[in-house]
């Protein structure tokens, strides 16, 4: 659906996703906004209330562009795959959208300095760490094993289209039928077919999108063979 957005991307010299370049602002200025909450009565700083409160306004507006790339992200790299950590963030990423505007209508109903607007920081802050975790663990928590020189290639190929749903060769989707050792990689003309039209045990369709010529040529597709048969199934 954003091909098109991503492609023009990739001309520019930028390949990867757009969410993690905006979601360090939304978590930051929550996390300041505790910080800053905190901080007033310890410091005797009265102010920093209401720096608390500007910080959340800021988040809000943050919140927006951030989940609309996330969304777009999440299509782009990773198909739509409904992931165990996707079917958290969707959900916790809206409860922080409420949070954070219910907090902000609060401040002005009672005063940035009422208790409710102090419990909706320390909450706000616990949906972040949520959030925070299931994305940290979405990228990395599948971390590859690393490829020689001659296989670097693969590596790249697999972790910017496979990695998400086959960490290390396995399956998060269904793990009871993993990529690596699997009859789809006996030999790269199975793999290429496999690739191209996906389907599960029987020929039943599966949760895997397939991946046209336009999307993944043939050379990548060895590349990325190569780097499953003589990396991945060798662990």
């Amino acid at each position: 659906m954003f091909n098109g957005f991503y492609s023009f991307l990739e001309r520019l010299g930028y390949p990867h996703p757009i969410h993690p370049t905006e979601v360090h602002m939304p978590i930051g200025l929550i996390v300041a906004a505790l910080i800053f909450r905190i901080a007033a009565p310890l410091l005797h700083r009265p102010a920093l209330i209401r720096t608390a409160l500007h910080c959340t306004v800021l988040a809000g507006i943050f919140l927006f562009p951030t989940m609309l790339f996330g969304v777009m992200d999440w299509q782009h790299f990773y198909h739509s795959a409904w992931l165990f950590a996707i079917k958290v963030k969707l959900p916790m990423a809206i409860v922080l959208l409420i949070l954070v505007f219910v907090n902000i209508w609060l401040a002005y109903k009672r005063g940035p300095d009422a208790g409710v607007v102090f419990a909706n920081y320390v909450v706000s802050f616990l949906v972040v760490v949520v959030l925070g975790y299931f994305g940290g663990n979405l990228v990395y928590g599948g971390s590859q094993y690393q490829a020689p020189p001659t296989h670097a290639a693969g590596m790249k190929v697999f972790n910017a289209n496979c990695a998400g749903c086959h960490p290390k060769g396995g399956n998060i989707i269904n793990p009871a039928l993993p990529l690596a050792n699997s009859a789809a990689t006996r030999d790269f003309t199975t793999f290429l077919a496999f690739i191209r039209h996906p389907s599960g045990p029987g020929g039943a369709p599966g949760a895997m999108p397939p991946f046209p010529p336009a999307t993944l040529s043939e050379q990548d597709a060895k590349e990325l063979y190569g780097y499953i048969t003589h990396t991945l199934e060798q662990h």
